[in-house]
């Protein structure tokens, strides 16, 4: 699923209105028909209590390296006052595949004998993982040079940047997964060593007020969040976009 900012060059753009980049995968969209995702629930809410206009890149199923050249051009042509980074878990998740073999794997014929091996792989998912490794779908380094140049990007346009932490799996994932929660840690690191004057890291714990995943998530087999973990995402963003500006006036660039 992919939800994209939209930017017409033709419109006059509001003066009054700040802009606001949010940059995520799947954990930002809704879980289940009824659930409304964060993203949503911040405009509202930041278009109540402030003018803000908000702009979304939300990409289920990417990982940053994939779509990396959409927020760098989004972020030249939009200019937004803040970004808020959600990415990692689809990057850090362990797979029984390399990226290289599933797509070998989709051009397996006849159909009968792909749809055999996929369900072979389903079921013994976990022991394959144990055997051959997390086999990422992005490597740490290529994550981190990744995150980075957008990062930086974001700074030499005097951006903020708030990142958002890959949150934790429950243990009954990470037996489907096995050394899931290792390797977020891992990729976490990464994002926290991103930390500078310009550029924020919320902790997992500061974040979820403590809660363990098994609390967060829609189901205990998700990295998707539920209800709450949504509402709790959109008041710590709208209270970090809050502080960050209060009373600084938006400029005639709409910043």
């Amino acid at each position: 699923m992919v939800t994209d900012y939209f930017f017409d060059r033709k419109q006059p753009r509001r003066q009054d209105l700040g802009r606001l980049l949010l940059v995520g995968n799947s954990v930002s969209q809704s879980p289940t028909q009824g659930v409304a995702a964060y993203p949503e629930l911040l405009e509202g809410r930041l278009r109540h209590l402030r003018h803000w206009e908000v702009f979304k890149i939300i990409r289920g199923g990417q990982t940053v390296d994939q779509f990396e050249e959409d927020i760098l051009t989004a972020l030249d042509e939009i200019v937004p006052r803040a970004v808020i980074l959600q990415v990692g878990v689809n990057e850090c998740g362990p797979r029984p595949l390399k990226r290289r073999e599933r797509e070998r794997l989709g051009r397996v014929r006849p159909a009968w004998l792909r749809s055999f091996v996929i369900r072979a792989i389903h079921e013994f998912r976990p022991q394959i993982i144990r055997a051959r490794g997390p086999n990422q779908f992005t490597s740490l380094p290529v994550f981190t040079e990744s995150v980075r140049r957008i990062v930086k990007k974001a700074v030499s346009l005097h951006c903020p940047v708030l990142i958002l932490p890959i949150t934790h799996v429950s243990r009954i994932a990470e037996v489907r997964q096995p050394f899931f929660n290792r390797e977020i840690d891992r990729y976490n690191e990464i994002l926290r060593s991103m930390k500078d004057r310009a550029v924020v890291y919320v902790e997992e714990p500061e974040l979820f007020m403590n809660k363990k995943a098994e609390d967060l998530c829609v189901s205990p087999e998700s990295v998707h969040l539920n209800a709450w973990a949504h509402e709790r995402l959109t008041e710590f963003v709208a209270d970090w976009v809050d502080a960050r500006f209060a009373n600084r006036r938006v400029t005639p660039e709409g910043r």
